[in-house]
């Protein structure tokens, strides 16, 4: 094709054709600049097309992950709610209240009330996609920004998470020394390799119903475990923002 170019200009040159070699010369320049754009736009186009393909990647994984984080985080939050309700009945026998029919519905219970968890989702994508500054390949501003604020959010779950087992440890502590845990052990429903015998002390657990320091320990990690789903479902609301986006982005750019 240059070859042929050439041969046309040598042509118009030995003809004395100067004008129409200008005109020649001028659409040649015409054709490159032509040329070169397609090929920018050839280029600029598979760019789009790699980003796009990357984009939907990252959805499809973030979209995965967040599908795992809710299903751990209704472990969770059913563990505190289960953790509240235990001791809002264990309220309901301290002090000149009736107490439990046996030591045995007791010791249930205070299997049920220890029954805290924190909340630790699956983050690693996400994390690495923000480390390495591609958070922005996402198009939704919304979802960069919803995606931006996940890692603030769960820093505070775990803050109040801290509230909590600083409030178990106090009344665990209360518990070791005046009742028995291998007395309460023998009703959990956690699965063990040794199977415990009973307390070899003349105790009944049921008798720390009777002291307002018990009382007022429980209440407090109560109150703590309160704080501590309240948070739950404010990352709840988080999260499931964040799978609707993902869903729709995913849905729009198959």
């Amino acid at each position: 094709m240059i070859k042929l170019f050439r041969n046309i200009r040598k042509r118009l040159l030995k003809e004395n054709k100067v004008s129409k070699y200008f005109l020649y010369a001028i659409g040649e320049i015409v054709l490159v600049m032509i040329g070169i754009l397609l090929a920018l736009q050839v280029n600029n186009w598979n760019d789009r097309r790699k980003v796009a393909k990357e984009e939907q990647l990252a959805l499809v994984n973030i979209h995965r992950d967040f599908i795992t984080n809710r299903e751990l985080l209704k472990q969770v939050t059913d563990k505190t709610v289960l953790c509240i309700e235990t001791g809002n009945k264990i309220l309901g026998y301290t002090g000149s209240k009736p107490k439990p029919e046996s030591e045995e519905d007791f010791n249930v219970m205070l299997n049920e009330f220890f029954n805290s968890d924190p909340y630790y989702p699956q983050n690693g994508f996400l994390e690495d996609l923000i480390s390495a500054g591609k958070l922005t390949i996402l198009q939704n501003v919304n979802l960069r920004n919803l995606l931006s604020s996940w890692k603030q959010r769960i820093e505070i779950n775990n803050e109040k998470f801290e509230a909590v087992i600083r409030s178990e440890a106090l009344l665990n502590n209360f518990i070791l020394e005046g009742g028995s845990w291998l007395n309460a052990d023998q009703f959990t429903t956690q699965k063990r390799s040794v199977q415990f015998p009973t307390s070899g002390f003349n105790v009944d657990n049921r008798k720390m119903l009777e002291e307002l320091k018990f009382e007022n320990l429980s209440e407090n990690y109560m109150i703590a475990s309160d704080n501590y789903l309240t948070d739950l479902k404010s990352t709840s609301q988080l999260l499931e923002r964040i799978l609707r986006l993902t869903q729709e982005e995913i849905r729009e750019n198959p």
